[in-house]
């Protein structure tokens, strides 16, 4: 496959979102207190129904960690670039929690005006509702990342736009066989979440062990860890607590872990070259391991593969195993923007809108640029 770069730099300033009571977490575990309350349009160059073609709102959780961030930079990028056409109007609004984008729904539904079309990157699988409600109307809209997989709103919803979960799963194995990996070795998944995502995830992994050797009894021996809510910190924490479980002899068996996000893997890399790990722990868990999987594209993670990030005790720390990143590119948020528009155009889009990954490692991460 020819390489290419899947992912815009980010913008270098940050956003201001209206929030009433801290920040919010993408679903599944958050770091912060999440609050409720309106939230203020990232957006506010232009009023609602000031564009020909009527209003796009885009709705996003908040940046709670690098990828939503990310999320949230380029959805605002995209309005900015939309709104300067004048053809349609682009307002980006972020939740601070769950019910939070329950209440954008519910607001945008009752508008006496109701917007050209809607792109939501749901808040988590809470969200099932407020789908249907849509669904229930002539707006059209499109899902993103976090895809509600129920029937009624599979009829009616104009596009789901995705990477492709399972092809992180399947390419996070592929590289672990390539890298060794045996039916019935020891794996430790740390996941993201309780929505969609990490499932897909974990299915196309498991499904691609089970057609190369794995059965049913091995795949139940997979070890996985709690929810991380895509924390760094809280990845950094379970991955302590779980080496420090563990025991010498123990460690020795565990030679792949497969996470679920690059902050997550920052979060082990973090824990290695720090101190709250026994040191004889520390040691024999980097004397047998053979790789760790990540994914997304965080520059910073791309930083350690290319070995320039700033903190010096990385290079000797993942010299000891395969260390590579999966993408799973933000920028999605412009394409299904893109495909809204087209949609309002009257041009067909693609129902199931799936951006492919490619494998980032020391040898090729020269070709792609973070987040």
């Amino acid at each position: 496959m020819s390489k290419k770069k899947l992912l815009a730099l980010l913008t270098a300033s940050a956003l201001t979102v209206g929030l009433l009571s801290g920040c919010g977490g993408g679903g599944g575990t958050t770091e912060s207190p999440s609050g409720g309350g309106e939230t203020t349009p990232v957006n506010t160059e232009t009023e609602p129904g000031a564009a020909s073609g009527g209003d796009i709102y885009v709705l996003v959780p908040n940046a709670d960690h690098g990828w939503t961030g990310a999320v949230l930079n380029y959805a605002q990028e995209k309005a900015e670039e939309v709104n300067a056409e004048g053809s349609y109007n682009v307002v980006v609004q972020a939740a601070t929690d769950a019910k939070n984008q329950q209440e954008q729904i519910d607001d945008l539904l009752a508008a006496a005006t109701p917007p050209a079309g809607i792109v939501i990157l749901p808040y988590d699988n809470t969200m099932e509702s407020s789908m249907a409600s849509i669904a229930a109307t002539d707006i059209p809209f499109i899902m993103v990342d976090r895809i509600i997989d129920n029937p009624v709103v599979q009829e009616k919803v104009t596009a789901n736009v995705k990477g492709d979960n399972e092809g992180i799963g399947k390419a996070t194995a592929e590289r672990f066989i390539a890298d060794g990996l045996q039916p019935g070795d020891k794996l430790y998944v740390m996941i993201g979440d309780t929505s969609s995502v990490p499932e897909m995830r974990n299915k196309g992994f498991t499904e691609t062990l089970a057609a190369n050797g794995w059965s049913e009894e091995q795949l139940a021996s997979i070890e996985y860890s709690a929810a991380t809510g895509w924390s760094r910190s809280t990845g950094k924490q379970l991955f302590t607590d779980w080496i420090n479980s563990k025991t010498v002899e123990e460690l020795g068996e565990y030679h792949y872990i497969f996470t679920h996000d690059d902050e997550i893997g920052m979060g082990i890399l973090e824990a290695l070259s720090g101190t709250e790990i026994e040191q004889a722990k520390k040691d024999a868990f980097l004397a047998s391991v053979d790789s760790i999987a990540s994914s997304s594209g965080l520059g910073e993670m791309y930083e350690v593969l290319a070995g320039t990030h700033s903190n010096t005790a990385y290079p000797d720390i993942v010299a000891n195993f395969d260390l590579f990143s999966v993408t799973y590119p933000p920028t999605m948020i412009q394409n299904a923007v893109d495909d809204m528009m087209s949609h309002l155009n009257g041009e067909t889009v693609e129902k199931d809108h799936t951006i492919t990954v490619d494998v980032v490692d020391s040898t090729n991460v020269g070709d792609y640029e973070g987040f």
